[in-house]
């Protein structure tokens, strides 16, 4: 039976759309709904052609009937940065919800609103660190949000702001396709190997 992970964010800029083109290459048999209307991931498949994942631009209220037909052992939902009522129904009809936070004040400040939504999903949910620099103390920041309770398991695998990525993505690749051993490839393999025991 297929799973769903929705990757959700009120806040753009947070890295949801290389989260989600990278671990759905992981995951090998994937399907990626990209529901922003920036279409970043549909341009990613085009670059990538006829390779896995298939990438689907789909309207947010397209998204669960274009899920009934998808076939894939993992379906990804890349989100836009807005929680109206369309992203709601999509979070409803996911059976994971990862919430990417960037490290920063700004970004604290908005993520109640993001989580709120979550709840009204009533689906089970974890929230990852992304765009770290690359010499920060994950561990530190990650003991931080433990200790602000915000209701929600906080991945102990945090994804740093690596030039792979950028490289991955210009090629229509994931970083793991671009480099094995590298730390972004190491990283990604850890947030995943973790969110399949949590989903």
């Amino acid at each position: 039976m297929s799973k769903t992970i929705a990757i959700v964010s009120r806040k753009g800029g947070v890295g949801k759309s290389t989260l989600c083109a990278n671990l759905a290459v992981v995951a090998r048999d994937a399907t990626i709904l990209d529901c922003d209307d920036q279409a970043s991931l549909a341009d990613w498949g085009d670059r990538r052609g006829n390779d896995s994942p298939l990438v689907i631009a789909v309207p947010p209220k397209r998204a669960i009937s274009t899920l009934q037909k998808a076939t894939t052992d993992w379906n990804f939902i890349d989100t836009p940065g807005t929680l109206d009522a369309g992203i709601i129904e999509v979070m409803q009809a996911s059976d994971f919800i990862l919430v990417v936070l960037r490290y920063g004040q700004f970004d604290l400040d908005s993520v109640s609103t993001t989580l709120s939504a979550v709840r009204l999903s009533k689906k089970p949910a974890a929230i990852v660190l992304n765009l770290l620099h690359p010499k920060t103390k994950s561990e530190d920041l990650i003991a931080n949000l433990e200790d602000a309770q915000l209701g929600y398991p906080i991945s102990p695998h945090a994804v740093c702001s690596r030039a792979d990525f950028q490289q991955a993505a210009a090629q229509g690749r994931g970083v793991t396709e671009l480099d094995q051993s590298s730390k972004a490839s190491n990283e990604i393999r850890a947030l995943w190997h973790w969110l399949q025991q949590q989903v």
